[in-house]
């Protein structure tokens, strides 16, 4: 969820938005050199809240946002480590709302911009894995907090915070019918620009199984995953959260799975529809997350 909680100096941070489900099937592909457009439309409803243990909290806050993501892909035709160049650019549009049934809301920014993403990849494109079709790609990505962001609101679109990510993605045809995608990927932040709070390390991941029941038309299995990987810090000190303010575990996690659907036209145009349940959840508001995704090659 692309939203970022300041207020008190000492306040523990969510996590940076991320990609959760965004791309699923066929992610290991491109297609040809040229230029690629990308579109997210992502709903994110809170169902419930839980805390440090995994215990659902009793509350009635509700965090829901409508994300709308736009990028933009250059498929060079330079060649790299024996596979093809690549940038990218991530602009989010997001509209966050915030209501609490038992007490007073959250106050949201009425920014939309989120944090732009700048990516450098290597994709390489029709290559074999236990003999069968196999293209995968590997990224450097770096987040720069450019989105709306103001101090005096409890939830931002913008982190506000540096983050560098690396990330592995494939895509293995098992059969003309059958084929598997995975994202693998792992993320560093700096402190909350003029800050002390700093967001742990972070892993997420995106994978999926689909089957071909048309030569155009495939149903898919989807998930995700998130699990920050150690503890958040105030002006270093990685203890702080559990010293100070009692808080044992600051660490977020968060499971997703669900179903889809993903079609090809003959232009070329990729559509893919799912919805997620989320599950197995720490820190964190959890809900559902119907998301689509469209693919549109610029030649």
């Amino acid at each position: 969820m692309l939203v970022s909680c300041a207020g008190s100096v000492a306040q523990d941070p969510v996590l940076p938005a991320t990609n959760l489900g965004l791309v699923n099937s066929f992610d290991g592909m491109v297609g040809k050199p040229g230029f690629v457009y990308q579109g997210y439309a992502q709903v994110f409803q809170t169902r419930k809240v839980v805390g440090d243990k995994g215990q659902s909290v009793s509350t009635g806050l509700k965090i829901n946002s409508l994300l709308q993501m736009n990028q933009f892909i250059y498929l060079t035709p330079a060649k790299f480590l024996g596979g093809n160049l690549a940038f990218t650019v991530l602009i989010p549009i997001v509209q966050i709302t915030a209501a609490n049934e038992s007490g007073p809301a959250p106050s949201v920014n009425p920014g939309v911009l989120g944090d732009i993403v700048q990516g450098t990849a290597i994709q390489w494109s029709d290559r074999k894995l236990f003999n069968r079709p196999f293209s995968h790609r590997a990224e450097l990505s770096f987040n720069l907090p450019l989105g709306s962001y103001d101090m005096r609101y409890n939830i931002n679109p913008s982190a506000h915070a540096y983050g560098i990510g690396a990330y592995h993605a494939f895509t293995l045809m098992l059969s003309k019918k059958v084929s598997v995608s995975a994202r693998n990927q792992f993320n560093y932040n700096t402190r909350i620009q003029g800050q002390k709070q700093k967001a742990g390390a972070y892993y997420n991941g995106n994978y999926t199984i689909d089957l071909a029941v048309k030569p155009n038309l495939r149903v898919l299995a989807a998930g995700y995953l998130l699990n920050q990987l150690n503890q958040d810090s105030f002006d270093g000190d990685s203890r702080y959260y559990q010293n100070q303010m009692g808080i044992a575990n600051t660490r977020e996690r968060v499971v997703g799975y669900g179903v889809g659907l993903t079609y090809f036209t003959k232009g070329g145009t990729f559509f893919e529809i799912k919805t997620f349940f989320e599950t197995a959840a720490i820190n964190r508001v959890v809900g559902y997350r119907p998301t689509m995704r469209v693919v549109l090659p610029i030649q």
